[in-house]
């Protein structure tokens, strides 16, 4: 509830509007038959403000200790905005303040995205095969040139207190199965972070990231076959670099696997659409077809 000082300051700055603003009219409603909780507080142009809105949104925003002030800055921001629109009105072309054309064709626009989505979401097949991606990359090659290196590794991240550890170092350049199945279970149990992948390619600059000493190695030193180990005071490093492709040469297709699979569905996408708008233009035309 508002305390009894809002009220008596709502009333007293009435009085202190009808003499101080100029483009204003603020009057007591003269209607008798009105509630009070109706009486204009504010006129401005065609905008008016009742005691009853006034108080609506004093009552869900103002508390006790700040009422009466916050009372007489929201009833200036309201006269405020309201004079700056009835301003904007004389100042802007007619055109510019076509609201309602502003709105239908908002809403025009709104339907169609909604209708839109829903003939996607039941129409549209998502499925996209391999052979189509591989001729969808070979069609746009030029369009997967990488910005940046990537490369395939082996990076193990270790506590230098992990028991596994002497295990591990002489696990890594295993080729027996056996082997590479007993590192992967030591790196599960005692490795902080680990990447081994025949397939997945990453960012050189990532992976610079997880080790801090190759931060200032020049990337041509970090090539094909590189195999570097570091420690610091917390963690053994253990990075082998399987394969590399430089900036400014062909991404490879399973880089772009992703990539190409959203390139493919948002054509499918548009092609649907538009294959759906040209129906219904053809079967408008042959209904209205001259006889």
């Amino acid at each position: 509830m508002l305390n009894n000082s809002l009220f008596v300051l709502i009333n007293s700055f009435k009085i202190i509007l009808w003499a101080s603003l100029l483009a204003v009219s603020c009057k007591q409603n003269a209607d008798k038959a009105e509630t009070a909780e109706s009486e204009v507080l504010a006129t401005v142009g065609e905008q008016t403000l009742t005691k009853e809105q006034f108080l609506d949104d004093a009552i869900k925003t103002l508390n006790s200790a700040d009422s009466a002030e916050m009372a007489k800055q929201q009833l200036n921001n309201w006269i405020t905005n309201a004079l700056f629109y009835e301003e904007a009105k004389t100042k802007l072309l007619d055109e510019e303040i076509d609201i309602d054309a502003q709105v239908a064709e908002y809403k025009r626009g709104l339907v169609n995205h909604i209708y839109q989505t829903k003939l996607i979401e039941a129409n549209l097949d998502t499925n996209v095969s391999s052979r189509e991606m591989e001729a969808y990359y070979n069609a746009h090659l030029d369009n997967f040139i990488l910005k940046d290196n990537i490369v395939k590794v082996n990076y193990y991240k270790i506590p230098l207190k992990a028991q596994g550890l002497d295990k591990m170092k002489r696990l890594f350049n295993a080729t027996a199965e056996k082997d590479k199945a007993q590192l992967a279970n030591l790196a599960l149990q005692y490795a902080e972070n680990f990447f081994n992948s025949d397939s997945t390619w990453l960012y050189l600059e990532d992976i610079k990231k997880e080790i801090p000493n190759l931060r200032e190695q020049p990337d041509l030193v970090l090539n094909k076959g590189r195999v570097m180990e570091f420690n610091d005071e917390f963690y053994f490093y253990y990075l082998k670099i399987k394969d590399e492709k430089t900036r400014n040469s062909p991404s490879p297709l399973s880089f772009e696997r992703q990539n190409i699979k959203l390139f493919i569905i948002n054509q499918r996408k548009t092609d649907l659409i538009n294959q759906y708008k040209k129906q219904l233009l053809d079967n408008y035309l042959t209904k209205n077809k001259p006889k």
